[in-house]
């Protein structure tokens, strides 16, 4: 993935000053030296807390005291994007920040507010690098080092600071953290290309099919368990039906499985009301245990019947209130009739305008006052209830209390039976164990029959092993495997390549290293022929000389595979640590023997990982943060100078915080 550096910002508190900007090369190996305490050191901090990292490590006091705000500008292989936070207040980091995207950015004087979340700008980078949306392990357990890889977690893979790039025991950023290390270490395989998205996806849907599976598999051996138990004991059960009278075929011990459930689903088609026992001291009670339940089954009936029209009796009756109630004040309303009649009869005048000129005013209000007469009669009958209702409602309530005593006296009858007649309470007994037999004797039917051999866990067993096995298929893990120890390998080799230039033992340069993703290190053959890890080697030229061999050999291999999702950029902080300070301006001609070794030493840094970026056509960026000077790297092909601190020059200009 071409995602490389072109500048970092930052912002002043102070609105007297503009931005200061510093500006890469893509494709280039771009080198900033400069004196101690100049900012060097503050470079990765700040490009990781511009990433979205949940913590900062920006130097404090000078580089965080006059700083608003940090940015990175990065070029992609479609867009430019400029990604801003706001500085950290106290120990806290900042929520805030700014994102500009485009084909070219322009760097703004001032940011005003912020206008993303960290999840945001952690979602844009997942976006434009392709990391894959999916978890390694698929269970419902926490587990964060099997949590999706994201774009931070790549982290490890460019950025060397002092502490790390001439580490005998750690290869990689941040992972001396147990969860940084864990999660690199399984997400390994699919960084370098052994593992697909698909692999991943079918992966995951393995994880639940086994899960499906196991507990399949569990509920079958419960289920046969439960099975033989219920085979074992089926002889017995029917023996008992048959002392129900329940009609079913004859079995005996060495009966099949077949023959029991045959003879269970007998049974259970022949299910009777009652139990049919052929003892002839059990029949009379049986008699009267039915008549007086068909008797009670009538009375029940019956007082249901009353309850409903008790209730539709009382419904009605509150409508006829509520017209009652309506149809009153239509006949106080109704009165004018007798006025209109008494106006008519007793004046000369037109009662509606007090004319004597309508010779028909008296017939005409005679025809309008009997109308209203008419309409007062008719609400007069319908506004009385009729009393019917009240002596129906009354009859209904006596025939339900006659009732319900009947329904008492035929319950005390059949307790006291019970209670006196020991028969007949054997007999109640015996027929409802006999319903609780048959509701076990069904369930214990279908789940016997759910374990046939094609039953519904076997079909469901069975498919999911078919789609099991065409997954694995997919995820081979020896295949996967192979891809590892064929990317590693490829890996060793080009390590091995770069280190021929650099400063170790020669013994180290004739055989490949190996190169262990398991372990996160890097192995050499010693001189009894056995591997040992870089621990074990001595001198820290080795040590650094490993390091960055591996981050060229790394970086050439993402740049060969089709899609990677790994940035193609590395910053290497002081790699020249292990010489100084002997190698520092000023410090006069190296004329003398170890400081001439020491120069060469440096150069071959230099000069392998600007060859080996050169070797890639710039498709991978490089950035040395170093003390030594032009004297050393000057003359070397592909190198490109960014800035000199020196002389007062640093990476935070001095008059933000000096006053006069």
């Amino acid at each position: 993935m071409k995602f490389q550096i072109k500048n970092i910002i930052i912002w002043p508190k102070s609105p007297a000053f503009p931005p200061r900007v510093v500006t890469f090369q893509p494709g280039k190996l771009n080198v900033i030296t400069g004196a101690s305490r100049t900012g060097k050191s503050a470079i990765i901090p700040i490009i990781d807390y511009c990433l979205a990292a949940s913590d900062c490590f920006i130097p404090i006091d000078v580089v965080r005291d006059n700083a608003a705000w940090y940015g990175v500008v990065f070029q992609t292989d479609t867009e430019t994007i400029m990604i801003s936070r706001k500085a950290p207040q106290n120990r806290s980091v900042s929520n805030e920040f700014f994102v500009i995207r485009g084909k070219t950015v322009s760097i703004p004087t001032v940011i005003e507010s912020s206008n993303e979340t960290p999840d945001g700008v952690k979602h844009l980078l997942n976006a434009i690098s392709y990391v894959p949306y999916l978890k390694i392990n698929d269970s419902e357990e926490r587990n964060p080092y099997q949590a999706r890889l994201g774009f931070r977690d790549l982290m490890a893979l460019v950025f060397q600071n002092q502490d790390i790039i001439a580490n005998q025991n750690i290869l990689f950023y941040k992972t001396h953290a147990h969860e940084h290390r864990e999660r690199l270490r399984n997400w390994f395989p699919y960084i370098l290309g052994a593992e697909t998205l698909e692999v991943l996806k079918a992966r995951q849907r393995l994880q639940v099919l086994e899960k499906m599976l196991n507990q399949l598999r569990r509920e079958i051996e419960r289920v046969r368990s439960v099975s033989a138990e219920w085979m074992a004991n089926m002889v017995g059960h029917i023996k008992v039906a048959k002392e129900y009278g329940l009609k079913c075929a004859d079995v005996s011990s060495s009966s099949a499985p077949d023959e029991l459930l045959a003879a269970a689903d007998e049974i259970l088609a022949n299910i009777p009301e009652y139990s049919r026992t052929n003892y002839t001291d059990i029949e009379n009670a049986n008699n009267e245990m039915r008549q007086l339940e068909s008797e009670e089954e009538q009375l029940s009936s019956k007082i249901g019947a009353i309850k409903k029209r008790l209730s539709d009796l009382k419904r009605l009756q509150e409508g006829f209130e509520d017209y009652k109630s309506s149809i009153g004040k239509r006949v106080e309303r109704l009165q004018i009739s007798k006025w209109l009649e008494n106006v008519a009869l007793n004046s000369h005048k037109c009662p509606a305008c007090g004319s004597k000129e309508h010779p028909n005013a008296v017939k005409e209000f005679k025809k309008i006052s009997t109308a209203f007469a008419h309409y007062e009669m008719t609400a007069k009958s319908v506004a009385e209830i009729p009393t019917s209702f009240a002596r129906e409602e009354a009859r209904l309530k006596e025939e339900l209390q006659e009732l319900l005593i009947q329904k008492e006296a035929r319950q005390k009858r059949f307790d006291l039976m019970l209670t006196s007649n020991k028969k007949a309470r054997d007999e109640f007994q015996k027929r409802k164990n006999m319903f609780l037999f048959l509701g076990h004797l069904k369930a214990s039917k279908e789940t016997f029959e759910a374990i046939a051999d094609d039953g519904e866990f076997q079909t469901k067993i069975s498919i999911l092993e078919q789609e099991r096995d065409k997954l694995s298929e997919i995820v081979d893990f020896s295949v996967i495997k192979k891809k590892v120890d064929m990317a590693t390998a490829h890996i060793s080799q080009g390590i091995l390549k770069h280190v021929r230039s650099l400063d170790v033992e020669d013994k180290y340069k004739e055989v490949p290293p190996l190169f262990d993703i398991k372990n996160l290190n890097i192995s050499v053959l010693s001189s009894d022929a056995h591997w040992h890890p870089l621990a074990e080697v001595g001198s820290a030229s080795n040590w650094v000389s490993f390091h960055l061999a591996l981050m060229c050999a790394l970086q050439e291999y993402f740049i060969g595979q089709k899609q990677s999702c790994v940035p193609s950029f590395v910053i290497f902080d002081q790699p020249s640590q292990v010489y100084f300070p002997k190698l520092k301006k000023g410090a006069g001609p190296f004329d003398k023997g170890y400081e001439s070794e020491d120069v060469s030493a440096v150069k071959s840094m230099f000069s392998t990982i600007a060859n080996s970026i050169l070797s890639t056509e710039g498709a991978w960026q490089g950035i040395i943060l170093e003390h030594a000077d032009d004297g050393i790297y000057g003359k070397v092909k592909g190198v490109h100078e960014v800035e000199e601190w020196r002389d007062g020059k640093k990476l935070i200009p001095e008059e933000w915080y000096k006053t006069t």
